[in-house]
């Protein structure tokens, strides 16, 4: 089968042809105005979703050429299915990881047709699969649960305990009710994010220390050299956390997460990580305070972690599983 991966970043990375079946050939659609230099300046200008549109329509893509087009994003899958109709192409399309939230929702009477084209949609999170399906008014057969894919790559540091712990990331982290369960403990703690937006408005205790935009290399040092892990999340009805959460778990880090819907797809409670209700900062406070004085446990969860991110969640099953849509 001749396949198509249209993507809106600059690149898919190798994962996607070391483990393509020989029988298959694939090709990279760029969707990305910003890092290719052939990008028009009005293509750079526009919106997102027409930006992609007209970079896919710009290089020439036909999407006849291929048996099936895979798309990431939801900003690239619309762009995908609005050159699939201009081109009256019967090519099946399948969506990967879309993420109906915030604002997106008040645009679902315009997304509605378009992804309603789309023969398959997939989603990181069973939640995200079963909320989807009423939220676009298609029949629950077009969404399909698959875990988001994680591999350590080669330039991890080996891990070490490096007597704190982190909490990365961004996109709906609860970080509020994180300073309030630490406040108090002689229990350093290194909080990792684009910007105060996560903080709700609280200030970081004394034994909080704050990093914004760390780079790639420093991101990996603080992964490996962390004590521990703490996910901190809102419940929504959207997916989050996951790839921190696999990041922290392929490096046989312990991690305590907020029990909210993704992340619990990823997680064989007290085995392969510690579940806490959202926005308790008790339960968070307690469940640091264990895990943090209890090593052999901390062995056990990291060990039991790195463990089940090679077996369930590499790119090549990944992949298998993609192509068995198709």
């Amino acid at each position: 089968m001749r396949l198509a991966f249209a993507i809106p970043w600059r690149d898919l990375g190798s994962w996607l042809f070391e483990h393509l079946p020989t029988e298959h050939t694939g090709e990279l659609l760029f969707a990305a105005p910003e890092p290719h230099p052939d990008r028009s300046p009005r293509a750079s200008k526009l919106p997102p979703y027409l930006a992609e549109f007209f970079c896919l329509l710009g290089r020439g893509y036909r999407l006849a050429h291929y048996d099936t087009v895979f798309t990431w994003e939801l900003r690239c899958a619309l762009a995908t299915l609005l050159l699939r109709r201009l081109q009256r192409a019967k090519t099946p399309v399948i969506v990967v990881g879309p993420i109906l939230k915030g604002g997106v929702r008040k645009l679902l009477p315009l997304l509605r047709p378009l992804l309603a084209d789309a023969a398959k949609i997939v989603c990181f999170s069973s939640a995200e699969r079963d909320d989807y399906a009423a939220l676009l008014r298609l029949t629950a057969e077009r969404f399909v649960f698959l875990p988001t894919p994680w591999a350590a790559p080669d330039d991890v540091p080996a891990p070490t305990d490096g007597g704190f712990a982190l909490a990365l990331g961004q996109s709906n982290r609860d970080y509020a009710t994180l300073f309030r369960a630490v406040a108090g403990l002689a229990l350093p703690v290194t909080v990792v994010a684009a910007d105060e937006t996560p903080f709700g408005g609280e200030v970081p205790p004394p034994n909080v220390t704050v990093r914004f935009n760390t780079d790639h290399n420093t991101t990996n040092a603080l992964i490996a050299s962390a004590r521990l892990h703490v996910i901190p999340l809102h419940p929504t009805g959207f997916s989050s956390g996951q790839t921190v959460l696999l990041r922290a778990m392929a490096a046989q880090k312990p991690c305590i997460v907020s029990r909210v819907a993704g992340v619990t797809d990823y997680i064989d409670e007290n085995q392969t990580a510690v579940l806490v209700p959202a926005h308790d900062e008790q339960a968070l406070r307690a469940a640091l305070t264990a895990l943090w004085d209890d090593p052999v446990e901390r062995e056990r969860l990291g060990k039991n972690a790195a463990e089940v991110v090679a077996e369930r969640f590499g790119f090549a099953g990944f992949l298998k599983h993609l192509l068995e849509l198709s």
